[in-house]
């Protein structure tokens, strides 16, 4: 049997000061799966990951951002032949800057992230944007890709501002961003926790 949980188990939701359950936002948190297999006598954890808000890319002013191209000839990790990409949709790329970092730590006190509401330990290599202001609070701007989600949709991933601030922060720092004057939030970003359990358990 394989558990492909991902963020459900236990999971909690944060936005600022307010938490909700849910495995991911508008799904609901599994509940029983730790507890069982905590009476297997495995031992469980707890992390945290987030994600940003998505944005209506009908708002966005590409033309004052960089874009960035896909590959002329990208490559494949299968080993099947390899399906020729007819079209591809560009991302774009913009920065942060002091006038966005001021924005996010008036909203420090209101992080569940710095005010002990989560506890779960977050990815190493990907921190939100609020901790990247905080633990590096000499840089003056951090890059912020924008990836459309698909060609059917306008809806837009703004890699690198993951964040669990408040929603009016939330929305007040990304219209002081490059080109998001105008931009308008279809879901805001948040933080989720979650159960997992430690792989140095598995045995053949």
């Amino acid at each position: 049997v394989v558990l492909t949980s991902g963020t459900f188990m236990n999971g909690i939701i944060h936005i600022g000061n307010q938490q909700t359950s849910g495995g991911r936002m508008g799904d609901r948190a599994s509940y029983g799966i730790t507890e069982q297999l905590l009476s297997l006598g495995l031992e469980s954890g707890r992390m945290k990951t987030g994600t940003p808000p998505r944005v209506d890319g009908r708002s966005i002013n590409y033309a004052i951002l960089e874009e960035q191209p896909g590959d002329v000839d990208p490559k494949c990790f299968s080993f099947r032949k390899p399906i020729k990409i007819q079209k591809q949709h560009s991302c774009h790329l913009t920065y942060t800057n002091e006038k966005v970092h001021d924005i996010l730590r008036s909203g420090f006190k209101d992080s569940p992230l710095f005010n002990g509401s989560i506890q779960g330990i977050g990815p190493r290599y990907c921190p939100s944007v609020e901790d990247k202001v905080n633990r590096f609070a000499e840089r003056t701007r951090h890059q912020i890709f924008v990836e459309p989600e698909g060609w059917n949709t306008c809806e837009t991933y703004i890699n690198g501002f993951s964040t669990s601030l408040p929603q009016h922060i939330q929305y007040k720092a990304l219209r002081s961003i490059k080109g998001f004057e105008n931009a308008k939030i279809f879901r805001q970003g948040y933080a989720i926790e979650y159960d997992f359990f430690y792989p140095t358990q598995l045995a053949l």
